[in-house]
């Protein structure tokens, strides 16, 4: 962030669901660390309050590894973990907001962020909302047709919320048109998520051995649509292909995922859940990265991906589906874009079996760059807390 004068800072109150590293709820918790991350290193005063929720044993306060300034309250989340219900939040989340000069909310429809706009509400603090994909055409229109006790929360809570919100965060301007649709009139900021590029620094090629390895991370639920792209996967690959699929689910869907990988003869390796370092240790064996988000039940449902911006720091181009943040990864020269549908991520993965090693090398060379410039922590951080004071990116000064 710029320091060329010091100003007052204010106090803020962030408040997630889920928060890195808890296991099994990655992409807002994860992008929620990063922004605590950069506020703390700038030196801002943040309460950072999320559920303590994490897939196996509870998340503890002194495995977040936030800087200094950063304060964070996890409350007990026993019941309903994937919505971080506990009774705990009540007073939590109330003293958070009351103690806060001004609120960022990073997430929609769930216990602790919907207390948290109510809250503000009450105490009449400024607060902005990050929806994270929760208003995105396609999810409204599947809560709409299949979910209809949650399109009434969304009704009665979540949007009568948002509508007294001091901005709306979005990522991308896909996602700018989904909050258009519903509320017209309250500000929206774009800014995407920031990837820390002291952790995930650029690895070096793969070595090249004639055949193609695409790494996926991420849950393995149908909004993903990783099962219909393994499915085109085993009608295209050649021998020495290679699909490397990290993450878990739940139910019949991830058991068709690994049932389907299991006929590959080894050459599809499901890893289950896996760390950061483990990751970045998985993209060191690929080619490129996929996320076929949009391909199964329910359409488009997804809007960014942080796997997206982890595998470009790494020099990984990414192979994605149209209609996210990444349509113009072709025109930067960075990865290749593909409609959500069989056919087309057929007709994408013949393709990239044409592209020599090299081409893919300096994809992801220039994939690099571009998070050096556009998704560091300083960067994201600045621009996002422009949009949470109503001010442009202010300098901040060490510990404020």
């Amino acid at each position: 962030m710029p320091r060329t004068a010091c100003l007052p800072l204010p106090r803020v109150a962030i408040v997630a669901t889920h928060i890195a590293p808890a296991r099994g709820y990655g992409g807002i918790a994860e992008c929620t660390a990063r922004v605590a991350q950069a506020w703390g290193e700038a030196g801002i005063d943040v309460i950072l309050c999320a559920s303590d929720a994490s897939e196996g044993r509870p998340l503890r306060v002194d495995e977040l590894d936030m800087p200094a300034s950063v304060t964070p309250v996890l409350y007990r989340a026993p019941i309903l973990p994937r919505w971080g219900f506990g009774l705990g939040a009540v007073p939590a989340l109330w003293l958070a907001c009351r103690q806060a000069d001004l609120v960022y909310v990073s997430g929609v429809g769930t216990w602790p962020t919907s207390l948290a706009g109510l809250f503000c509400r009450w105490l009449r603090r400024p607060f902005t909302v990050g929806v994270h994909g929760g208003l995105m055409a396609g999810h409204v229109a599947h809560i709409r047709a299949h979910k209809p006790l949650k399109w009434l929360f969304y009704r009665l809570i979540t949007l009568p919320t948002l509508r007294r919100a001091r901005a709306i965060h979005a990522t991308s301007q896909i996602e700018v048109d989904g909050v258009r649709a519903l509320l017209p009139d309250v500000p929206v900021a774009i800014v995407p998520n920031a990837v820390d590029m002291r952790v995930w620094q650029p690895l070096p090629p793969r070595q090249p051995d004639g055949g193609l390895t695409i790494g996926y991370v991420g849950r393995l639920s149908p909004e993903k649509g990783i099962l219909p792209f393994l499915e085109v996967w085993l009608t295209t690959c050649r021998p020495g292909d290679r699909l490397l699929i990290a993450g878990t689910g739940e139910g019949a869907y991830a058991e068709q995922v690994a049932n389907r990988a299991a006929t590959a003869g080894g050459a599809v390796e499901c890893l289950g859940y896996v760390d950061s370092a483990a990751v970045r240790s998985m993209l060191a064996r690929c080619d490129l990265t996929v996320l076929p988000s949009g391909m199964g039940e329910g359409g488009l449902r997804e809007n960014f991906g942080n796997v997206v911006v982890e595998s470009m720091a790494l020099a990984r181009p990414v192979m994605v589906t149209r209609g996210m943040a990444w349509d113009h990864v072709e025109q930067d020269g960075t990865g290749l874009a593909f409609d959500p549908s069989p056919a087309a991520a057929a007709a994408m993965l013949r393709h990239v079996q044409t592209l020599p090693p090299p081409a893919l090398v300096a994809m992801g060379e220039r994939a690099c760059r571009q998070m050096e410039t556009r998704f560091s922590l300083q960067e994201v951080g600045a621009g996002l807390w422009a949009a949470v004071t109503g001010d442009d990116p202010p300098a901040l000064c060490p510990g404020g």
